[in-house]
């Protein structure tokens, strides 16, 4: 087995790709938490969870989505649970499974948050880089993503293709 260095500007590349998602990352989450009380992974599973068409999702389906293990989400859940975000409903179909549900507060949290989510956005990203750059900007992190051996968010992957228009189907409409 060769123990190749990376070439430096492929490791530059690496760097400046993962630095800008860490800065972009933690932006939110100051904002959110000074704004909200909430963190980004709170935000993402809210927002999976207003997106779903019945409101709630197995927690199976919430881990595929996000790409989280299934012990993360189940700690997450339960640290969300205890400030009453969402609750755990169990499944009639499966006694087994699970349900996550949106709870009053995690629906007046959205409602705060997402105002906070669109300024965060349009500031540091959507003003960053034009319209154009954007578009190809899309394009390649859907080739990385398709390119990746990871085998979850698939279909969070394809919606994505979809919303951004470079991938046939029906753009996913996000319930507010």
């Amino acid at each position: 087995m060769s123990s190749t260095a990376p070439e430096p500007r492929d490791l530059a590349l690496w760097r400046a790709l993962a630095l800008m998602g860490r800065r972009l990352v933690m932006g939110l989450e100051q904002r959110l938490q000074s704004a909200v009380g909430i963190s980004v992974p709170d935000l993402d599973i809210l927002m999976a969870l207003d997106a779903s068409p019945e409101g709630r999702l197995r927690a199976g389906e919430l881990g595929e989505m996000l790409g989280w293990e299934k012990s993360r989400i189940s700690h997450h859940v339960s640290r969300m649970e205890s400030r009453a975000l969402v609750r755990r409903v169990t499944c009639a179909e499966d006694h087994r499974g699970t349900w996550v549900e949106m709870g009053d507060q995690g629906r007046g949290a959205l409602d705060a948050a997402l105002p906070v989510f669109a300024d965060h956005l349009k500031t540091s990203l959507v003003d960053v880089v034009p319209g154009e750059e954007a578009e190809a900007f899309g394009r390649v992190a859907l080739r990385v993503l398709d390119a990746s051996p990871a085998t979850s968010c698939q279909a969070e992957i394809d919606r994505l293709g979809v919303e951004l228009g470079l991938r046939a189907g029906t753009p996913a409409t996000t319930a507010s």
